[in-house]
């Protein structure tokens, strides 16, 4: 217990990360509120059952920004508080804002998906983690500092921190316990169907392609395959290995990756891609890849500059 404690003691969960899986959050809502129409997303007069809309209204009116306020306002307003959040400064109150526009997203919006309701619920759950953030800007490292403060808030937020990531892998522990309900999913046709489905299935150009497998006799293995995926990132809770944590996250991005192509769940692809590297990316390796991608591509353009000038100067 005591090396425990001690390890959680100097485990600094205040990285780029958290700064990096609001960025995703804020990108997935900033796609729904700007691509859609509020007036028509958030008319509840839409809304056939009667129980629905009057329990709705109720319940959310003093609460949504998109019930505050004009819808044409409320959209500017979520606009540039997600544009904000994208900065990284401030997160002791951004982190508030932001939950409160995902939160809206849910309460208001007609069409609300899982990814939607993901966002919204990891949002809330950063609050205490922002508001302990000693960072102004939550895109750098905070320093370690080795006080005793500091050191009780590090066990605190890491215990807490594991709580977040043991819901995310209960999402995917009830999306593969799920499937073996349906009887689709154990004979191993279902994938069949989601990809040829006429509104939620793949385009056309793509189920040409897919064809190729679906009619064959691997249909069975890739449907069951996805349930081995998903019932595998609920055993990452477990997982004590770096480098298995990595596999499943690379596999996990790629699995959502192509939910993207297939069934055009874009907002959906930036909420799961936000838990899982929330989850499963404890050496920040997504970061550093982009950070990394953007240091080379800064190098390259400021090389190129320098030559133009040289050939004017010449």
């Amino acid at each position: 217990m005591n090396q425990l404690i001690a390890s959680l003691e100097q485990k600094n969960i205040f990285t780029e990360r958290l700064m990096l899986v609001r960025l995703l959050l804020a990108i997935s809502a900033l796609l729904t509120i700007t691509f859609n129409n509020i007036e028509y997303i958030t008319n509840f007069d839409l809304v056939l059952n009667d129980e629905t809309k009057f329990a709705a209204i109720i319940f959310f009116k003093q609460f949504s920004i998109f019930t505050l306020f004009h819808p044409i306002l409320a959209k500017v307003a979520s606009i540039l508080i997600l544009l904000i959040i994208t900065t990284g400064y401030l997160p002791q109150l951004t982190c508030f804002l932001h939950s409160w526009v995902h939160l809206s997203i849910c309460n208001s919006f007609l069409g609300v998906d899982g990814g939607d309701q993901i966002a919204s619920n990891l949002s809330i759950l950063l609050i205490p983690i922002c508001l302990f953030d000693n960072r102004l800007n939550q895109w750098k490292t905070s320093k370690h500092i080795n006080t005793k403060a500091r050191k009780a808030i590090n066990v605190f937020f890491n215990t807490y921190y594991f709580l977040i990531l043991l819901q995310v892998a209960v999402i995917y522990l009830h999306a593969g316990i799920g499937k073996l309900y349906n009887n689709e999913w154990r004979d191993g046709t279902c994938a069949y169907y989601w990809f040829t489905n006429n509104i939620f299935g793949a385009p056309s150009y793509l189920q040409k392609l897919y064809s190729i497998i679906t009619l064959s006799s691997f249909t069975p293995i890739i449907t069951w395959l996805v349930i081995i995926l998903e019932l595998g990132l609920f055993a990452c809770i477990l997982a004590s290995n770096i480098k298995l944590k990595k596999i499943f996250l690379i596999i996990g991005l790629l699995f959502h990756f192509s939910i993207l192509i297939t069934h055009g769940l874009v907002t959906f692809f930036f909420s799961m891609a936000s838990a899982l590297i929330l989850y499963l990316d404890d050496e920040n390796i997504i970061f550093a890849f982009f950070k990394t991608k953007f240091i080379s591509l800064k190098n390259v353009l400021q090389s190129r500059s320098i030559r133009r000038r040289k050939k004017q100067l010449a």
